[in-house]
C-alpha cells in the first residue's frame, strides 16, 4: 500500500541528477559504470534510481526509462530547468552527460522504427552487392530479449513468402541463436523450407559496447563461396553500423553510407580472392 509521501512523489518532476542517471541508463550503461563516470558511489546511483522510479511510478529499471522519454524529461527538450542542486551553478550539461542523452535518443529512434528507412537505404547497398540476393535487417527490442524485423530487401521465395518472421525471440532458430551468441554464422539454405534454390544466409549481430543492437542477415546465391573471412568481414561491418546506430551525434546516414563503401570494396576483393 502507497503512502501519501509516495504518491507525492509520483507525479513530480525527475531532478537534474536523476534525469542524468536515466541518460546512461537509457544508452545501456551499468549501475557501475555510471557510479564511475559520475564520481559517485553505487549505493548513490541506486538511491537516485529509485528516487526516480517512485516518481516516475515504473516497477523496473527500464520501465523507468521508457517513462523518462514518454515524458521528455530525458533524450529531448523536456524540463531541463527542474529541481537541480545548488551545487550545480552552471547550466551546461557535463559532457559525459550530453553523450548519454545523445545515445539514449539514438536508441529511442531505433525502438519507435524512425531509424527504419535509413536502415532501408543501408539494406539497398547491400543488396546491391555482388552475389548477394536479399537481406533483412533485425533491430533488439527494449526488453533485450526479441528481436523486431526493421527492413527487408529481396529474400522471397519461389512463393513471394519471406522467411524471417517479423519478430524472433533470443536463441530462437539460427537468427535467436547468432544474436544470443553475438558471433556470425553462415547457414546453407535461406532458411525457407520451400525454397530449394541452394542459397546460404549469413547473420552477422551488431553489437556496440558490449551490447545487442540487431543483427543484420545476406542471402547470398550458390555461386558465393563464403570463407571465414568473410564472416568476420561482414562481422566487422555489423558491430560498425551497430555504433553509429546508437552513437550520439554526426550525420547518421552519412556516416552509414561511408562505412558501406568501404565494406563494398573488401567485400568485392574477398570475392576476387575466393
Amino acid at each position: 500500500m502507497s503512502t501519501p509521501g509516495s504518491r507525492r512523489a509520483q507525479g513530480a518532476p525527475l531532478s537534474v541528477r536523476e534525469r542524468e542517471i536515466l541518460g546512461f541508463l537509457a544508452s545501456g550503461e551499468s549501475g557501475a559504470q555510471i557510479a564511475e563516470a559520475l564520481v559517485l558511489s553505487p549505493e548513490t546511483v541506486r538511491t537516485h534510481i529509485r528516487n526516480a522510479m517512485s516518481k516516475l511510478g515504473a516497477s523496473s529499471r527500464a520501465q523507468a526509462v521508457a517513462l523518462a522519454f514518454q515524458r521528455n524529461e530525458i533524450g529531448g527538450q523536456g524540463n531541463l530547468g527542474g529541481d537541480a542542486p545548488a551545487s550545480h551553478a552552471g547550466s551546461e550539461s557535463s559532457p559525459a552527460t550530453t553523450t548519454s542523452t545523445g545515445r539514449g535518443r539514438a536508441r529511442a529512434d531505433l525502438a519507435s522504427g524512425r531509424s527504419d528507412s535509413t536502415l532501408t537505404a543501408l539494406l539497398t547497398g547491400l543488396v546491391s552487392l555482388y552475389d548477394v540476393d536479399g537481406g533483412t535487417v533485425f533491430l533488439a527490442e527494449e526488453d533485450g530479449l526479441t528481436l523486431r524485423r526493421a527492413a527487408i530487401l529481396g529474400e522471397a521465395d519461389e512463393n513471394g513468402d519471406h522467411h524471417h518472421p517479423e519478430r524472433v525471440s533470443l536463441g530462437q532458430g539460427t537468427l535467436g541463436r547468432a544474436a544470443l551468441e553475438r558471433r556470425a554464422q553462415l547457414v546453407h539454405g535461406s532458411g525457407s523450407g520451400s525454397d530449394a534454390r541452394g542459397r546460404s544466409t549469413i547473420y552477422a549481430p551488431m553489437i556496440s559496447s558490449g551490447r545487442l543492437v540487431g543483427v543484420i542477415c545476406l542471402t547470398t546465391r550458390p555461386s558465393r563461396l563464403t570463407a571465414r573471412g568473410e564472416l568476420l568481414l561482414l562481422q566487422a561491418f555489423a558491430n560498425r553500423v551497430g555504433e553509429i546506430l546508437v552513437s550520439a551525434g554526426g550525420d547518421q546516414p552519412a556516416r552509414l553510407k561511408e562505412t558501406l563503401e568501404r565494406f563494398r570494396g573488401s567485400w568485392s576483393a574477398a570475392d576476387g580472392a575466393s
